[in-house]
């Protein structure tokens, strides 16, 4: 998260946020990019982005070039440099660096154009024009990425960095981006739906009652004996909603029915159906709705619609009030039961001790007992999944965390045609689930739950 720092050139910084952030860039880059500007006239002309790109090119590399850093230092770069403008400013990086900078800047004077970057905010800004700045952020993970932020700026400037987004427009923007990459190396995340649905199952019989299925949609929850609880609606095409409360969260708000409800937007309207004017059981608690009804009360909100993501509105609040995940409960209440990696009733009656050891034994065989009675899955057309380990070396790779087949990724529906059309006939017939592709993805991405059978198979096309 970003908090209340002293950014380049002296400047208070609050969330690099409003006022502050535009004080921040008229002040330090873009005030001492206007003063340039005044004494020296800007003969040289921008070129239209519409120019030819080899053109454009061309002209871009060979303009001059100021490096600055939040200690007072600072570079001029000019074309008839023995050295190019990336390694020159690659020296200047490491000095600055080695001497505690860690905000850099480079400037282009001649097109009001500059790229700054926050290492200790593992961002960076693009910035364009001196009287009405356009100012954007970007989320940068690794050196890696803020090395090819740099590289595009300096052989294309402003514009050329567009395929490199998503920029957001402001701060605020930055560090809801920031708990969204935060969100995306969680547990939950990176916790298979299978295995949460196996997991929830043993812990709703251990709390005393069973799985309940109205439906389609199969209800699981559990308590931890002080009021908070974790609840899960998982339905039958793989779509589901896991809500956590923590009593003792700041973002406990019962009181306040507008903010509470405004934490479930985003959430799918067939998602957020499972918990509105629902009846009350042992592990949920409604909350009057300000539009009439009931919600169900959370201190966190996620949703299985595409790969697990928390609620827009609960990024929202936890950007707004400035909070963390953690705040959601979803650590002290869920995690330690999807980290532990041997699942065992020793395990369980280890992190839950609020439990009796003979309670979780008795819910682990009733499990075991009931998944021997569920028929065995049937085995795959041969054919069929070979055609998608095809698609798959060709076209596609596994997410990080091994939750999805990722197909397609960046392509149009009219990039993939027809291929795309016989993929997804393909995940039907082999009983796949596929899920909605992240928000930003392109049309043609098409994004599948991993599974177990598949994945055997596709060792041989690795």
């Amino acid at each position: 998260m970003l908090h209340d720092r002293v950014g380049p050139f002296g400047t208070r910084v609050t969330g690099w946020s409003g006022r502050r952030e535009r004080a921040f860039l008229a002040s330090g880059v873009l005030g001492r990019t206007a003063r340039r500007a005044r004494r020296s006239p800007m003969n040289a002309a921008h070129p239209p982005c519409g120019q030819e790109p080899s053109v454009r090119h061309t002209r871009m590399t060979m303009r001059p070039l100021t490096f600055s850093d939040d200690k007072g230092n600072e570079q001029q770069w000019l074309p008839d440099d023995p050295r190019s403008a990336l390694d020159a400013f690659g020296e200047f990086l490491d000095r600055c660096r080695a001497e505690g900078a860690t905000s850099l800047h480079i400037e282009d004077e001649e097109n009001e154009e500059a790229l700054v970057l926050m290492y200790d905010g593992g961002a960076v800004c693009r910035v364009k024009g001196t009287q009405d700045p356009r100012t954007e952020y970007r989320l940068v993970t690794g050196a890696g990425g803020y090395r090819t932020q740099i590289a595009t700026f300096v052989r294309g400037g402003f514009g050329a960095l567009d395929l490199h987004g998503p920029w957001h427009p402001d701060a605020a923007g930055l560090q809801r981006a920031h708990l969204r990459n935060e969100f995306d190396g969680s547990v939950l995340r990176r916790t298979h739906p299978r295995a949460l649905r196996q997991r929830l199952e043993v812990l709703t019989r251990v709390d005393g009652r069973e799985p309940t299925t109205v439906g389609e949609v199969t209800h699981l929850g559990f308590g931890n004996g002080d009021g908070d609880t974790v609840n899960a609606w998982l339905a039958a095409d793989g779509r589901a909603l896991v809500v956590t409360y923590d009593h003792t969260s700041a973002l406990n708000s019962p009181d306040d029915a507008r903010a509470h409800a405004a934490m479930y937007d985003g959430v799918p309207a067939d998602l957020l159906a499972l918990v509105r004017d629902v009846p009350e059981t042992d592990t949920t608690l409604n909350v009057p709705h300000p539009d009439g009804g009931t919600l169900v009360a959370a201190t966190g909100i996620f949703h299985f619609s595409g790969p697990c993501a928390m609620a827009e509105g609960l990024v929202t609040r936890l950007q707004k009030n400035r909070l963390g995940i953690d705040d959601t409960g979803i650590g002290r209440l869920l995690d330690g039961f999807l980290t532990v990696e041997d699942f065992t009733p020793a395990a369980v009656a280890e992190a839950a001790e609020w439990w009796r050891p003979e309670d979780v034994a008795r819910s682990f065989a009733a499990t075991a007992a009931l998944e021997g009675e569920r028929p065995t899955t049937a085995p795959l057309d041969q054919e069929a999944v070979d055609r998608f380990c095809e698609i798959w070396a060709d076209s596609g790779y596994n997410d990080r965390w091994d939750v999805h087949y990722v197909l397609f990724e960046g392509d149009t529906r009219e990039d993939v045609g027809e291929t795309r059309d016989e993929l997804l006939r393909l995940t039907r017939t082999m009983g796949l689930v596929r899920v909605d592709a992240p928000p930003g993805a392109a049309t043609g991405e098409v994004w599948v739950r991993t599974d177990p059978r598949v994945d055997a198979e596709l060792e041989r096309w690795s």
